[in-house]
């Protein structure tokens, strides 16, 4: 029972998570400060603490199931560290647009959407279908 409600907690954080990381890459697009704004916010009150909950949640799922030598789970832990270092430069890179007051986008806000939403679908598929 304790691992269903662990699967729970991590399954809401990845879904909050990536609710916020839709959030930045598409506010770090605009110039306007108050989409910006937003974006950080996003950061700071979803993405950044979802996060945390799942890179707490996701091991501690993978030892109670006992997954470690699965050839899926390292896969999936590939796309997660890509996901995370994406948050890391979205959120740098947001604050530093605030800082500077910068009317330009940059290029990494154009890819950080397909990068997140194709790593998100292809997470989902390995850890629903294992297929190795």
């Amino acid at each position: 029972m304790l691992y269903l409600w662990i699967k729970a907690v991590h399954l809401i954080a990845v879904i909050t998570l990536i609710a916020g990381m839709v959030t930045m890459a598409l506010g770090g697009r605009l110039v306007q400060p108050e989409w910006r704004r937003l974006a950080r916010r996003a950061d700071y009150g979803l993405a950044s603490p979802a996060l945390i909950v799942v890179w707490l949640t996701g091991p501690t799922l993978a030892i109670m199931a006992n997954w470690w030598s699965a050839p899926w789970l390292m896969a999936k832990l590939i796309l997660v560290l890509i996901i995370s270092g994406l948050h890391g430069r979205l959120s740098a890179t947001l604050r530093r647009l605030e800082r500077d007051g910068a009317t330009t986008s940059p290029a990494l806000f154009q890819r950080a959407l397909p990068v997140t939403l194709v790593s998100m679908a292809v997470i989902v598929a390995l850890v629903i279908v294992k297929p190795f």
